[in-house]
């Protein structure tokens, strides 16, 4: 049904996705589900970035916007704040023993692990 004569939008207030015909862009609209008005400008129109985080208390998986990664995202089942910070890990972290519970097997990403023996 989203053909390329619709774009959806994003509700900033509710989240809903609304679909706005190509020729009402730049025109006013309104959210179907809350009634806030709709940014209709062609920047707004394309994608917004959004990342999966699992939650390291209860292993919820969230989506959060990518505008909203500074803001402090929580988990949408248990209200706990999510690490977003370890999105943006520049470098390998090294893992031992002692960490090895927190860094790998309570990530909120995907995690590689490269193991390396001397014998």
């Amino acid at each position: 049904m989203n053909d390329a004569s619709n774009v959806i939008i994003r509700c900033a207030g509710c989240g809903a996705a609304n679909r706005i015909p190509t020729d009402r862009i730049g025109k006013a609209a309104k959210c179907g589900k809350c009634h806030v008005k709709l940014p209709t400008d062609p920047a707004a129109a394309e994608a917004e970035a959004s990342y999966k985080i699992r939650c390291t208390d209860c292993g919820a998986k969230n989506r959060v916007p990518g505008a909203k990664l500074k803001a402090g995202a929580k988990c949408g089942k248990c209200g706990a704040m999510l690490k977003t910070e370890e999105l943006f890990t520049p470098q390998p972290i090294m893992v031992s023993d002692g960490n090895f519970d927190s860094m790998v097997l309570k990530s909120p990403l995907p995690v590689m692990v490269w193991a390396w023996a001397p014998w």
